[in-house]
């Protein structure tokens, strides 16, 4: 069993790999919250996704589909970013959302599309500057 801090460590690493360029710093005035973050982070990055069970691109394949149903737009980009990190394609990731046109409504596949396309745009413009 790995200690919490190996795990805060591993999702530490992940987040700075999965979700560049953008990762960042918390919003200002969260700072109450940040225990609560941090161990969501470890759970999630340092433990869910680093299982053997499904490799890192389909969980987060899963991830868009859950915030797509849910009506998450404001998460889906950091998440989109990620799974064009692992070598989800664009148009996978548009045709995710349109398979879930069905499933979560009209209105939460426009705003993920929506978040999508902007989330595209960003991500080529960084890794435009980074070439």
């Amino acid at each position: 069993m790995q200690s919490y801090e190996e795990l805060a460590q591993k999702a530490r690493e992940w987040r700075a790999w999965y979700y560049a360029p953008f990762e960042g710093k918390m919003a200002p005035g969260t700072e109450s919250v940040q225990d609560a973050f941090e161990l969501i982070n470890a759970t999630l990055f340092g433990h869910i996704y680093q299982r053997p069970g499904l490799d890192p691109r389909t969980r987060s394949m899963c991830t868009i589909a859950a915030l797509v149903v849910l009506d998450r737009h404001l998460q889906i980009g950091g998440h989109i970013t990620g799974a064009l990190n692992l070598g989800v394609s664009k148009e996978e990731i548009l045709e995710l959302i349109t398979q879930l046109l069905f499933y979560g409504g009209y209105p939460c596949a426009v705003n993920a599309m929506r978040a999508a396309l902007e989330t595209f745009e960003r991500y080529d413009e960084a890794k435009a500057k980074e070439a």
